[in-house]
């Protein structure tokens, strides 16, 4: 992994979230990993909350989220124009490698969500 960016789209966040039933809002990745080979991932959620009746709820603790990238892109069915970017590194075995991302909120409807409600 280098860079990755996803263009920013023509709705807000909020009009999204008011579309959103239920889900989880996953305001803060954090680390994980990728099969290069079938594009097979699971990340950890670092600040992430439920959202319950179209409002951002309690917060989730312990979340991850686990999917296939190439199928997760294509079940985006909604992007905000809220452009972001985010930096870090990427690598295994003590080696890593500057890496950035760049993307406005998404709404992904089929993704598969492990973790338990938090209360902070």
């Amino acid at each position: 992994m280098t860079n990755t960016y996803i263009a920013p789209g023509s709705e807000t966040p909020e009009a999204i979230l008011r579309e959103t039933d239920r889900g989880p809002y996953v305001a803060r990745m954090g680390g994980g990993e990728v099969n290069t080979v079938n594009g097979d991932f699971v990340f950890e959620v670092s600040e992430g909350y439920r959202i319950e009746r179209r409002t951002v709820g309690q917060a989730v603790r312990g979340a991850t989220l686990i999917g296939n990238g190439p199928r997760v892109l294509m079940e985006i069915d909604r992007v905000s124009d809220d452009l972001g970017f985010g930096i870090g590194t990427c690598g295994k075995g003590g080696q890593g490698v500057p890496v950035s991302d760049g993307q406005p909120t998404l709404r992904i409807p089929d993704i598969v969500v492990g973790g338990k409600r938090g209360t902070e």
